[in-house]
């Protein structure tokens, strides 16, 4: 029996806690999709430096894509996570809210909207990022046009690092969609067990109320019982 002080820690609503339930099972790091992200990213990012591309041409390009992707990522995972934070039955909520092994006593309702939480503020920050970046681009334009300045040469470097981090901010932001996605299913999956299994109690309930009425129905008397 957890102490009241370990129940209390495991509900405190601060992003520290987010981030523990998020990494309840496995550290980010280990994640298929962190994983996936990073090699890809890995792969395209070396890609553009052997092809001698702008890294300040893409990185023009992806602030356009992520300004037209990212909202929209952003409004749905925001509306999926209002469905699932507004789920109101409690026969159900009282089922996934109990503490589970392997994932530090933390629920499956907790690990749910992690995932969702996590998802959020990462897209949110990949778009904040691509702001400040645009702003400071509109603030430094002599610097890209001076060729022999120190300055253009740090650019170009910071310039590499952005378009690193970018292409890994878009890749993982699309990838964690289907995380979403499986940590919904899981959900759905796990309401339907839990109504399937209430409503094969209550038939089975029915089906021996049945057989008792059955076996209480009087049988017509005997020649036996008639002769005594």
């Amino acid at each position: 029996m957890d102490s009241p002080n370990e129940i209390k820690s495991r509900h405190i609503g601060d992003l520290t806690t987010l981030w523990k339930i998020y990494q309840s099972d496995e550290r980010y790091y280990k994640d298929v999709f962190f994983k996936v992200s990073l090699w890809l990213t890995v792969i395209l990012f070396l890609g553009s430096v052997l092809s001698h591309l702008s890294a300040y041409l893409l990185i023009q390009h992806i602030i356009g894509s992520i300004t037209s992707i990212i909202p929209n990522l952003l409004g749905f995972s925001l509306g999926a996570y209002i469905l699932i934070v507004g789920f109101g039955s409690t026969e159900i909520l009282a089922v996934i809210t109990r503490p589970l092994k392997g994932q530090q006593n933390f629920s499956l309702y907790q690990k749910l909207n992690s995932v969702f939480g996590i998802t959020v503020i990462f897209q949110i920050f990949t778009l904040l990022f691509a702001f400040v970046v645009s702003f400071i681009d509109e603030l430094l334009p002599v610097i890209y046009t001076n060729k022999s300045s120190v300055l253009y040469f740090v650019c170009g470097g910071v310039n590499l690092v952005v378009l690193f981090i970018f292409i890994f901010s878009i890749i993982y932001c699309l990838l964690m969609l289907i995380n979403i996605i499986k940590q919904v299913f899981i959900f759905a999956q796990t309401i339907h067990f839990i109504v399937y299994l209430d409503e094969s109690k209550k038939q089975e309930l029915l089906n021996h109320v049945d057989i008792s009425k059955e076996n209480k129905i009087e049988r017509p008397p005997s020649k036996e019982d008639r002769e005594v």
